[in-house]
């Protein structure tokens, strides 16, 4: 049946059909209803407690939008959270049209199907049970939410950047397997970007993961900064049981350029350094450098040695010095060579021994031979060798 009928709010009109599946009693009828115009009975409106058949219960669990306490302060087309409020607040009771099914509402439609909303849209699915699953559009913004994934989703307007909108979301779970097969291009600006796998105390549902990173490419680069812009500060910390680096190449070119300070520390138990080359070269252009070792050092060389210095060599043993050479030692000093020893020294030649001076050789006393020592204490630069060759 159809009725035109007055409420408190104004004229309605009203199809239903109230029992259409003439059930015995009120708790098991089912009803079907389209109202035009006003509300009918503005007081069971979005009512928990309303009849059943009217469907104002299932209205009840809408009765607000996202952006009604959205962070919207200065973006354009501003609207206070006061309006946004009080508009919301009449959703229920401000008519136009209303239509409840306690059964199921199909609808077909073999062409287009165009809906234009002015204002906000929510849609709410319980499915079947008492979720709150669906998604909101309100103040331009489109927001889903559901049981699927734990987690949050924010959009507000910041004043960051000159302003805009900013959206904040959180996943705690989910699998994710993404292929992409054409090109890709990715941009990140702001002022924080950080990344989190796993973390120090894992637990159940957030065990740490195991991490496999595998490329194929015809050409990688990578850069950091620039020399128009460095980066102010670089650090690189890691914490491992074991670590296993190779590296296969044909050609391989390191270069590390720093203008004020290195420094390096290493500590471990053992260090066992193996490399296997056709030719090796070494080159160092430092004004002066310091190398200390705290500890017995063992050196072995199979083959030959020979190592030229140009300019001046200052040697000083503190301590006992024991030189064995099982061979030939052939010492060739080309200009003056001084070498002095701080306590006990003892050499041991099991061959021949051959010293060849193409000048002087000279003996210092005891007392030449501390000042020496002395000039030496207080940093004083001293020529001593300008060329020298040991075989052994």
């Amino acid at each position: 049946m159809a009725e035109t009928k007055t409420s408190p709010l104004g004229k309605y009109l009203l199809i239903e059909v109230p029992n259409y599946n003439l059930a015995d009693g009120e708790d098991g009828a089912m009803s079907s209803y389209l109202r035009l115009g006003a509300v009918k009975d503005p007081s069971i409106a979005a009512s928990p407690s309303a009849p059943k058949a009217s469907g104002e219960d299932l209205a009840a669990k809408v009765t607000s939008f996202i952006d009604d306490e959205r962070v919207r302060d200065g973006c354009p087309e501003f609207i206070p959270v006061s309006e946004r409020k009080a508009e919301t607040e009449k959703l229920h009771i401000k008519g136009g049209w209303r239509d409840h099914s306690d059964g199921n509402r199909i609808t077909t439609t073999r062409g287009d199907k165009v809906e234009v909303i002015q204002g906000n849209y929510r849609m709410l699915v319980l499915g079947r049970q008492q979720h709150d699953s669906g998604w909101d559009v309100s103040g331009g913004h489109v927001s889903e939410n559901g049981i699927t994934f734990e987690g949050s989703s924010e959009i507000r307007w910041v004043e960051n950047y000159d302003g805009t909108w900013r959206v904040i979301e959180e996943s705690l779970k989910g699998d994710v397997f993404t292929t992409y097969q054409g090109d890709t291009h990715e941009e990140y600006y702001g002022n924080i970007k950080k990344s989190t796998t796993g973390s120090e105390a894992p637990k159940k549902g957030r065990e740490n993961p195991s991490i496999t990173d595998r490329t194929w490419a015809r050409m990688i680069e990578s850069y950091t900064g620039s020399e128009a812009l460095p980066v102010p500060s670089i650090k690189d910390e890691t914490w491992a049981d074991t670590i296993t680096s190779k590296t296969v190449a044909n050609k391989v070119t390191d270069t590390t350029e720093v203008r004020t300070l290195m420094k390096s520390t290493t500590r471990v138990g053992t260090i066992e350094d193996a490399t296997t080359a056709d030719a090796m070269r070494s080159t160092t252009n430092c004004p002066s450098m310091l190398d200390t070792t705290t500890g017995n050092r063992v050196s072995t060389m199979i083959g030959t040695d020979t190592e030229i210095v140009v300019g001046a060599m200052t040697e000083l043993t503190v301590g006992a010095e024991t030189a064995i050479t099982v061979g030939a030692v052939i010492d060739i000093v080309v200009a003056m060579m001084l070498d002095v020893c701080i306590a006990g020294r003892l050499e041991v030649n099991i061959g021949p021994s051959i010293e060849l001076n193409s000048v002087s050789k000279f003996e210092l006393s005891p007392s030449e031979m501390q000042d020496y020592v002395n000039s030496v204490e207080k940093g004083l630069k001293k020529t001593v060798l300008a060329a020298r060759t040991d075989f052994i």
